[in-house]
This record gives C-alpha cells, structure tokens and sequence, in this order.
C-alpha cells in the first residue's frame, strides 16, 4: 500500500447530519493526499425509528449491541446497507471524492455467525475478514464505505455490531489509526473527557460504571484492537470542519493506549 490506512467508524448523528458530514467529508478530502480512509458507519437511531414504525415493537439492547430479530434483519439491511450507506456514497461523490459503498458481504469482506440461536438471533459476530476488495478498491483510489451488515456460512443476513466491524477491518488492514466517531466528545468522568486511557484503567472505568451503555463495545473494541496491533486508537466526537485533524493530533477525544 502506497500511504497508510485510517479506519473510521461513524455514527449517531453523523451519520445522517448533512452539514456535518459535508464537513467531514471536506476533511477526509484534504488528508487523502497523505493516507487512504476505509469508513464504516452505523445508523442505528435511524434503523429503531423504522423498527418501531414497521414492527410496533421498540428494539431490545444488550450491552450496547442490537439484539436483532429476523424480522428486524430486513429492516436493519435495508436502512444501513441501502438508505444509509448510498446517501454517504452521493455526498462523497457530491464532493468529488471517488467512493463506493459496500457491505460486509460483498466479496466477503467480514463474514461471521450467529451469537445466539441461528433462527432466531441475527446479531452475529465477525469470523473471517478479507480485504481483497477493500485493497482493490484503495489501490484504484477509491475510499470504501462499509455498512456492518453481512452473512453467516449459509448466506443467512447478519447484523454485525459496527464497532467490532471497524475494529476487524482496522485490524486486517494493519491501520495507523482506528477512530471511533460517536456523539460526545470522548470518555466522559466528571462532566470532562479523560485525554488518555490505558489498556488497564479503561477496564477498571468500565467496572465501576464510567463507562457504560453505548460506549462499552466502543472501549473494549479499542482494547481488542490494540492487541491486533493498530497503532492508535481514538474515541471523539466530530462537530465542525477540522475536527478530524485535531483527533488524529491529540487535541480533542479520548486516546486508548497501551
């Protein structure tokens, strides 16, 4: 690979804020010159709206992850690998940056299995990552945007936390950097974002309640990816044009280190 790859999970707002995306867009631009991006976005507020418009039941969570019935499986393919994932690709277009949008299944890039009952638990967990297309895609200039739905061994849909998809392709991808776009500014205690967290004081946050909901699967995927060997690892919140530069030099968000 000619530049190094930044992997990037976005979601909450961001991944249906217009200005906030055109934003960050206009970001991932500017630093192109210098590395190649590889996005995987969520959209989960959106998906329970549709969920409880279309099934009349409100979605069940359990630390932080979708339990996904295979009645909500459709839904949840439908919003991130259609509506979500091919708004991202018009506005990076719009933006004269060459994307193209893809799910986990698509040349196999993740594929994974079922966490519960096959029949009757579509949240899966990630089993193998190939990154042929992702590399492809990279090497003709391309930035890949990623939703985390994919497939069991059957060809079954599977609804992948994006967190843990976003550290697996980090991971394959041997990424300088793994950044965790959420809708506060880092890891909160006491009303203020920690700067920087080791391995053992994220772990002890997370016992204690700090850490808690949402933000669990976010830590501890930060954990796993530092023992995948990505080389730095930040959760933060992107909120105006030039955010994204001062995550990645450590002015804003919460750094996860050894």
């Amino acid at each position: 690979m000619d530049k190094p790859v930044i992997t990037i999970k976005i979601g909450g707002k961001m991944a249906t804020n217009q200005e906030l995306l055109s934003d960050f867009i206009t970001d991932v631009g500017r630093l192109s010159k210098t590395a190649h991006f590889v996005i995987i976005h969520g959209g989960g507020k959106e998906v329970s709206a549709f969920s409880e418009k279309l099934l009349g039941a409100p979605p069940v969570f359990k630390d932080g992850i979708r339990m996904t019935t295979p009645e909500e499986m459709e839904i949840v393919e439908m919003v991130l690998a259609g509506k979500i994932n091919k708004g991202l690709v018009r506005l990076f277009q719009a933006h004269g940056i060459k994307a193209c949008g893809i799910s986990g299944a698509d040349g196999g890039v993740f594929t994974g299995k079922s966490i519960g009952e096959p029949e009757s638990q579509r949240t899966g967990e990630i089993t193998d990552v190939k990154t042929g297309l992702i590399d492809t895609l990279l090497e003709k200039g391309y930035t890949p945007l990623v939703s985390s739905t994919t497939m069991d061994n059957t060809g079954a849909a599977l609804n992948i936390n994006a967190d843990q998809a976003a550290l697996a392709l980090a991971a394959a991808l041997s990424s300088r950097a793994l950044i965790f776009l959420s809708d506060i500014p880092g890891v909160m205690k006491n009303n203020e974002v920690i700067p920087v967290l080791t391995v053992e004081s994220a772990q002890q946050e997370i016992k204690n309640g700090t850490v808690s909901g949402g933000m669990i699967p976010k830590v501890t995927s930060s954990i796993h990816a530092l023992d995948a060997g990505v080389k730095k690892i930040i959760i933060g919140e992107y909120d105006r044009e030039g955010s994204l530069v001062d995550l990645l030099d450590g002015r804003e968000g919460t750094a996860i280190t050894h």
